[in-house]
């Protein structure tokens, strides 16, 4: 009889403690999501006689676009100063320097993108505290050039962006996906090389063989007519160990990605293109 209390009385606590706790859990307040911090952005434009952006910019993740507002194509490259280096002295060595060698041991690039007259182009890097240059040969005219400073901040640093398409810049390759799908895509570019490479992207006429286009390439005869391709994206030069992330709109199409830079450790200095630096990529529907 004393068993049979106990244990009634043990399932009445049971019970009860039971209730409790599902009371509680319904009444606990959920714990706080973390918003995600915003990518800084920063806002670049360029036309045929100027190139202009703010002189200065938060160190780290910062998303850039580049606006053309000119009537031909711009391709500003981003490249931090060795510490201790000058705009001017950078300048005058391209000037002096004919190889281009001396300059390039000045800096280091972190590529950037074409943008055709009229549209614009976004990318994220990864601004390193320092001094940095922005400049666009252009086509024939004086370089065009703004100075920024990248500077470190507090707070919480905003994540990196998610990539749908990795491109690996190495000695002489690219590695990237056979196929990709058609429409914007986040492409995240690294240089695994121990070189600089750049990333030039061309849509190939219905047809035309990857082999089609080297042999023009490689000939020293002038080919006639239109080239056999349309030049559709370019990533300007980018030094070993540099990455960033670049948002690229390829229409369904076959592709042939190269690099044309020249290889100064070989005597005299032969184009990446000709060590074979060249890729075939689909994008489908």
């Amino acid at each position: 009889m004393v068993f049979r209390q106990r244990m009634t009385a043990g399932l009445r606590l049971a019970a009860v403690t039971v209730l409790m706790l599902a009371l509680a859990a319904c009444n606990a307040t959920p714990a706080p999501t973390a918003t995600p911090v915003p990518l800084p952005a920063v806002a670049v434009d360029v036309s045929d006689t100027a190139l202009t952006m703010p002189a200065d910019v938060p160190a780290g993740l910062v998303q850039v676009t580049v606006s053309n507002s000119g009537q031909a194509p711009h391709s500003p490259l981003f490249a931090r100063l060795n510490d201790g280096v000058t705009q001017e002295q950078f300048m005058e060595t391209m000037q002096t320097d004919q190889s281009g060698t001396a300059a390039l041991a000045l800096v280091s690039l972190l590529g950037g993108a074409q943008a055709k007259p009229g549209a614009s182009q976004q990318m994220v890097f990864d601004f390193k505290p320092g001094n940095y240059i922005a400049i666009d040969m252009g086509e024939g005219g004086p370089p065009l050039m703004a100075n920024f400073t990248a500077t470190a901040g507090s707070g919480p640093a905003p994540a990196a962006p998610v990539a749908t398409v990795n491109a690996e810049l190495i000695d002489f390759q690219f590695t990237l996906p056979d196929q990709i799908k058609s429409g914007a895509q986040t492409w995240k570019i690294e240089n695994k090389g121990g070189q600089w490479h750049e990333m030039g992207i061309f849509k190939l006429n219905e047809g035309v063989t990857v082999d089609d286009v080297m042999a023009m390439m490689m000939s020293e005869t002038p080919p006639e007519g239109p080239p056999p391709f349309e030049d559709v994206a370019f990533w300007a030069p980018m030094s070993q160990g540099q990455h960033a992330w670049w948002t690229v709109d390829l229409p369904p199409g076959v592709y042939t990605v190269m690099c044309f830079l020249p290889d100064f450790s070989s005597t005299p200095p032969t184009s990446h293109l000709e060590h074979g630096m060249v890729r075939t990529l689909t994008v489908t529907e």
